[in-house]
């Protein structure tokens, strides 16, 4: 079957070898999520590709990239079998006290500069970050960079970019103080953060610069990297003012109805102070502020009804589907990804031995 004929049909589910449940260890941050686990083996994923996975746990992000048809909802890199992986995300925030947590239930600070941004880590730390907690994928699978004419060696370069260029600081797990990750520093020498206005617009970010409040997300992040290694830059994609409306309000409504749940990216919340008014709705306005404004301290409506109101305002980004070449995104051409002419290759957990690290 061509590549062409290939890209066009939505993956299903490709099946992950099954290995052992990895060992948490919970610790005192002002986050629910655990940061430090174990795999029994390692991922057969080549140095320089990109993996793309999806959860089932719903999400902000998922939420977005949903309600612009797109599907895959986060990007990693490689860098090699068993080795270590490079991506970008954010432990869930905590909440604020009283009496600000009944109208920014959400921590500012934590929602503003997610933590802990750009970093690398290894193969526990990686598989508790997909599979820990109870949580499981959609979809998970790995591309080569490659063309026409077949793989090439690009994506080492990439490789070779992260691991030898890009600056770094060891950084001790809050989890785990035995436990050490690499944080990115950005274009200013500062360590990255994840910036969730990063889906609104990717500024400079994909020609080698650093986004408000130096921040990247996964997909931005990759599209830096290949810049900064010597190729062509990923074209950012503008998404028109009637799918920013509609990726806004589905925003919103996701991350009221997670919170009224107790499920997904927000649960939790609500759980430990009662307020006169049910929360969840301006944890949803708070978020999508955050998202749409860069404002991520206040529920104030009149940020996104000014918005949603100016016919002029877009989204311009890089999501982990136009990293691939999926949902419609070129694979070929100029101004594509390194990796996006692949298919989908699945992954098999068969590599190494039992590794035990954090994602945070």
């Amino acid at each position: 079957m061509s590549n062409r004929v290939v890209k066009t049909i939505r993956s299903a589910a490709f099946v992950v070898a099954a290995i052992a449940a990895p060992t948490a260890l919970a610790g005192a941050t002002s986050t629910s999520d655990v940061s430090c686990g174990s795999s029994s083996s390692g991922w057969n994923v080549p140095n320089g590709a990109i993996v793309l996975s999806r959860s089932s746990g719903g999400g902000p992000v998922t939420a977005v990239l949903d309600a612009v048809g797109e599907y895959r909802t986060h990007s990693m890199f490689s860098h090699g079998p068993g080795g270590q992986v490079t991506h970008e995300t954010m432990y869930t925030p905590g909440t604020t006290g009283w009496p600000t947590y009944c109208s920014t239930p959400i921590n500012p600070g934590e929602l503003t500069s997610g933590y802990p941004g750009a970093g690398r880590i290894n193969q526990g730390g990686i598989y508790q970050y997909l599979y820990g907690g109870g949580g499981s994928l959609e979809y998970i699978a790995y591309q080569r960079s490659r063309t026409s004419a077949g793989y090439d060696t690009k994506g080492e370069t990439v490789s070779n970019w992260l691991l030898n260029s890009m600056p770094t600081v060891a950084t001790a797990s809050r989890q785990d103080g035995g436990q050490t990750f690499y944080r990115y520093k950005g274009p200013n020498g500062y360590p990255l953060n994840y910036v969730l206005y990063q889906y609104r617009d990717l500024e400079t970010v994909n020609t080698g610069g650093a986004g408000w409040n130096n921040g990247m997300v996964c997909s931005t992040l990759i599209s830096h990297a290949q810049y900064r290694a010597g190729f062509p830059a990923i074209d950012a994609y503008t998404y028109n003012h009637s799918l920013l409306q509609t990726a806004g309000n589905s925003l919103e409504s996701s991350v009221e109805n997670e919170c009224n749940t107790g499920l997904g990216f927000w649960k939790g919340i609500g759980s430990t102070i009662t307020c006169f008014e049910n929360i969840c709705d301006d944890a949803g306005r708070q978020v999508r502020n955050c998202m749409s404004a860069g404002r991520c301290d206040t529920d104030d409506g009149s940020i996104w009804s000014n918005i949603y109101n100016n016919a002029a305002t877009v989204s311009r980004s890089i999501s982990p589907d136009r990293l691939g070449g999926w949902s419609g995104h070129p694979y070929t051409g100029s101004g594509v990804s390194l990796w996006a002419y692949d298919t989908s290759n699945t992954i098999q957990w068969n590599s190494g031995g039992n590794v035990y690290g954090c994602w945070f």
